[in-house]
């Protein structure tokens, strides 16, 4: 301690070694490539510190702004494994076997949709990723609950640019795949440290397009016509179905925000239901959806069938057969309504063509949720010679149609690596629904209609990510927002959820831009984005070749600050982190105060007029440093960084007390070692999966001691599962803000 206290440290040098040690993402020259492909500096980074994040917790997730290749960091993970598993949207499994290819490796690829029905290799694997992780964010799903068998003993991945998609309970649902019931329970700051979430303006390695501010583009309103979609009388129901009135009523309002054309399909679709309702009816059943099923074909034909080969039971049905009558002939006549005012599809279409105008010699990708809004759409293109329109039934151009890979091939040649298209087959202008907006590489293009307003912000972050991507060689991307009409979106003020949504996502995660025209400002950033900010001030503390200093740590130093502060930096057996202090509060690593005091430690030159260091000042922090290691230390050894409220924990808990508490004195001997390690099966940190197992655990009918050997064997393979070991902070480095 005398030593420290005498020492006056260089600055410079001190705040090399905090950006050094804490940064960690200084790679060997051997991870610029993966196979064929070529790593930019912040994929090298993101590679480093994903693999520091997973060797901590169990999982991370990377989530950085769409377009800054999340797929080829992923890659160069998968390389490290022996056996590695993608699961990812069906639409995707192209995308990533290319990707994987280019780079000299192998994984199983599945989707999500194998997932949920249970289609799973039976194999073992040593490493998981999950991309478009979002798909996972419901925990009351087989789905989740298939995922988090697989990764429970498993080091997992998430890839996702927009993992809360309606509140920050998304995130935390992700996180507990690593986390476990502790992702519901700690903070925001406390979630940051597993989340990687770079934007373009941290990486300045990239080409990767600016942003627009979305422009919304104003439609025609029919007044009338929400009048007569609420009025539809209700319809009836199947027999195993509830009554859907209002429901049809929002759906049928949604349809219309989006194109006539969609809300007449609907209608038709409608209309075949019904027809096949009241034949049933008409022979006495009462029909089930599975009946229904059964009768309409394709979207909108009605098959004849005979309905006592499905209904068994006979009932008196002549009031119903009234009930579904009066919905039919409502139907038919809002239907005459709607395509009296096809002339609103038609301005949409023109709007499409404003947009092209506006933007000659650029490539222009119109997004909607509805297949039947892209076919009317496209059909009334003023212009059809260089459009193209896809949905999942595949596309269509002016001659007919066109495999989905040769239309995306003349779309975008570039981002497809295919051959340029002669100019006859050029296509400039692709309408597609959202099959499109996840995934795949649109960066030819560098316009982005949005034809209609999804529920989740995060679709339509995910569909400018087509063409802003990297790779791209447009300085901008122009958004473009067609306004709902007025009387749908005051019925279904989808815009004020969306904005509302919005910021839920930006107090969790961060936003990238303005989604939406008159977005809100995102005033607050988020703990993630806190992180890259603090990230971003201490690089530049970084010296070319700097040797260390050659005192043994901790290191200290000092500078003049406008309020005094202290930055430690701590080492543990995962790698560094950092503390800090301002007006001689306790040490706490909330990033937003962190980077309070690296922007006072940052304001002075570090080599101009130090200040002298006082043995109080340093006393000071040190005391504060040696605080922090205690309470950490009595955190890890009082489980307190797992959550023992988790039901199954405090019943394990619990049954462990008793066990030991009513044991014969001659046993307890025998009991005690098993009871500790069974304690320690409880307080270990892992996944909600091997959660779900601990809590089938803790209710097992099994005898005393052959419980807690049970117990003590789940905690052995959670360990060897890479549960982390005992956290010992050692302290390294202190600057020392004064005033003089």
């Amino acid at each position: 301690m005398d030593g420290v206290l005498t020492h006056r440290a260089d600055v410079a040098r001190v705040r090399a070694v905090i950006a050094d040690l804490f940064l960690r993402d200084r790679e060997p020259s051997s991870i610029a490539h993966v196979g064929i492909i070529a790593l930019r500096p912040h994929q090298r980074s993101a590679v480093d510190r994903a693999r520091h994040v997973i060797a901590e917790y169990g999982g991370a997730l990377l989530a950085d702004e769409v377009g800054l290749g999340k797929t080829f960091v992923a890659v160069a993970l998968i390389r490290e494994s022996r056996r590695a598993l993608v699961v990812a949207p069906a639409a995707l499994r192209p995308m990533w076997r290319d990707a994987l290819e280019r780079g000299g490796t192998a994984a199983r690829v599945v989707s999500y949709d194998a997932v949920s029905r249970g289609a799973l290799p039976n194999e073992t694997f040593d490493f998981v990723v999950l991309d478009e992780a979002h798909h996972a964010r419901n925990p009351a799903t087989k789905r989740y609950a298939r995922l988090a068998a697989i990764t429970s003993a498993t080091p997992v991945l998430l890839l996702s640019a927009t993992p809360v998609h309606n509140h920050a309970g998304d995130l935390a649902a992700l996180l507990a795949l690593f986390l476990g019931a502790r992702a519901w329970q700690i903070t925001d700051d406390q979630r940051a440290a597993c989340i990687i979430r770079r934007e373009r303006a941290d990486v300045a390695d990239t080409m990767l397009p600016a942003l627009l501010p979305s422009v919304w583009l104003p439609v025609g309103d029919d007044e009338g016509l929400l009048e007569h979609i609420t009025a539809l009388p209700p319809p009836l129901p199947p027999r195993d179905g509830d009554d859907g009135g209002a429901l049809v009523h929002w759906g049928l309002a949604r349809l219309w925000a989006s194109s006539q054309g969609a809300l007449i399909r609907a209608l038709e679709r409608r209309l075949a239901i019904a027809t096949a309702l009241d034949a049933n009816l008409a022979a006495g059943r009462y029909p089930s959806r599975a009946t229904l099923s059964a009768w309409v074909c394709g979207e909108d034909a009605v098959q004849l069938a005979f309905p006592q080969l499905f209904e068994a039971e006979h009932r008196l049905t002549e009031p119903m057969r009234r009930v579904v009558a009066a919905h039919t002939d409502a139907i038919r006549a809002l239907r005459s309504r709607v395509q009296a005012s096809a002339w609103t599809d038609i301005e949409r279409a023109a709007r499409i063509h404003d947009v092209r105008v506006a933007h000659p010699g650029e490539k222009v990708v119109a997004f909607s949720q509805f297949a039947d809004t892209i076919r009317t759409l496209f059909s009334r293109l003023p212009n059809r010679s260089v459009a193209g329109g896809l949905t999942a039934r595949g596309g269509l151009v002016a001659g007919g149609p066109i495999l989905r890979a040769e239309l995306l091939a003349r779309f975008a040649p570039r981002a497809q690596r295919a051959a340029p298209p002669r100019d006859i087959e050029r296509i400039d202008c692709l309408l597609t629904t959202d099959l499109l907006s996840e995934g795949i590489n649109l960066q030819d293009a560098s316009v982005v209609v949005h034809l209609d307003l999804p529920w989740t912000p995060a679709r339509l972050e995910q569909r400018v990510g087509r063409a802003r991507r990297i790779g791209s060689e447009h300085p901008r991307v122009a958004v473009y927002t067609m306004a709902p009409p007025a009387a749908a979106e005051a019925l279904l003020r989808v815009e004020q959820r969306l904005h509302d949504k919005l910021r839920a996502a930006n107090r969790a995660i961060g936003i990238a831009g303005t989604i939406l025209p008159a977005s809100p400002p995102n005033d607050t950033p988020s703990a993630p984005r806190q992180r890259e900010s603090l990230r971003r001030i201490i690089a530049a503390w970084r010296l070319a070749d700097a040797p260390p200093p050659h005192e043994s740590p901790p290191f200290v130093a000092a500078q003049r600050t406008s309020r005094p502060c202290v930055l430690a930096l701590f080492r543990d057996p995962f790698g560094c982190e950092l503390a800090g202090s301002v007006d001689h509060r306790p040490l706490d690593d909330r990033p937003a105060l962190l980077v309070e005091i690296a922007t006072l430690l940052d304001a002075t030159a570090a080599h101009v007029n130090q200040p002298t260091l006082r043995a109080d000042d340093v006393g000071t922090a040190l005391a504060l440093s040696d605080r922090w290691i205690a309470r950490r230390a009595s955190i890890a050894a009082t489980g307190g960084a797992v959550p023992l409220h988790a039901p199954g924990r405090r019943q394990a808990m619990r049954r462990i007390v008793s066990i030991t508490s009513r044991a014969p004195h001659h046993l307890r001997p025998t009991l005690a070692p098993l009871a500790a390690r069974a304690r320690r099966a409880v307080t270990l940190p892992f996944g909600i999966g091997a959660e779900r197992v601990l809590n089938d655990l803790a209710t097992a009918t099994l005898p005393d001691e052959a419980w807690l050997r049970a117990l003590g064997t789940f905690a052995d393979v959670q360990e060897r599962a890479g549960s982390p070991p005992e956290r010992t902070l050692t302290l390294v480095a202190i600057l020392v803000g004064v005033v003089e």
